[in-house]
């Protein structure tokens, strides 16, 4: 199986957060509850903001581009939304039993930078390769477009879990959870795996960080790596709420983008043994 193989430039990494407010944050969501054991439908609230600190809000993001899938796969409406000065807050309600998957999904951005005159002067516009083709000025050179997406996810089950949402498609970056998300146990092995496309993300940065880092003086963060199939593998050690984050940097199509830049953050909870 051919394998994706992260890409290591420093000023493409750099570039991928373009943009203000929200845009330049890492987005993710937390649930009030991930895991539920009553028969009876059930609301539970979710908290979306753009932060660099764990579970610290910052800024408030749009829910537009939030989607929910129910135990079956069927998509869901949320319930009642607010936007605030710091966070933004939806409702969902759970009447299936199995896992329902939230995702926001972010439309891919294109980034097209270069560099122009005696001294290099680095320059960039918003556009794919083939919008830039005729915006670029004839002197540019070391022309290189970016695609950038922003990806974060959680799960949350009714009574026993399921996996049909957990189902990947081979299309676009993808977390492949091997150990489902609702069975994460302290003290216990988890594994996941990282695609682009259905191929392997090899070599990708991956970190996770129990909450509660503003009540402590180390992030105690656990630093990972993918292997050669794109997977990787923890044992948690405190109960709650995690959030584990990729970097993912790598080779575009040669089409629309010359690389794929794609910041990726899940929630999920430690089940204490």
């Amino acid at each position: 199986m051919k394998a994706v193989k992260k890409l290591v430039s420093a000023t493409a990494i750099s570039l991928v957060l373009v943009g203000t407010g929200a845009q330049a944050h890492p987005m993710w969501m937390l649930p009030s509850e991930f895991n539920l054991s009553t028969d009876e439908g059930h609301w539970i609230t979710v908290d979306a903001t753009a932060s660099h600190g764990v579970f610290s809000f910052d800024k408030p993001i749009s829910l537009a581009n939030v989607t929910i899938y129910r135990p079956a796969g069927e998509r869901q409406r949320m319930g009642s939304y607010f936007k605030g000065e710091r966070r933004s807050v939806f409702d969902l309600q759970l009447n299936d039993q199995g896992t329902y998957k939230v995702e926001l999904k972010t439309p891919e951005r294109y980034m097209t930078r270069f560099v122009v005159g005696g001294r290099d002067t680095q320059r960039r516009i918003m556009a794919n390769k083939l919008e830039a083709a005729s915006q670029l000025p004839d002197e540019a050179r070391e022309v290189v477009t970016m695609a950038m997406q922003n990806i974060s996810v959680f799960y949350v089950s009714q009574k026993a879990p399921t996996r049909t949402v957990l189902e990947v498609t081979g299309e676009g970056f993808e977390m492949d959870a091997i150990t489902h998300p609702s069975d994460i146990v302290v003290g216990e092995p988890a594994s996941f795996r990282f695609t682009y496309n259905g191929e392997p993300l090899v070599d990708t940065a991956i970190e996770v960080v129990p909450h509660g880092t503003a009540y402590r003086s180390s992030r105690q963060q656990v630093d990972l790596q993918t292997d050669s199939d794109g997977r990787v593998s923890f044992v948690p050690e405190m109960a709650g709420p995690h959030l584990l984050s990729a970097n993912a940097r790598f080779m575009g199509d040669g089409v629309l983008a010359d690389e794929v830049g794609v910041n990726f953050l899940f929630s999920f909870e430690a089940i204490p043994q």
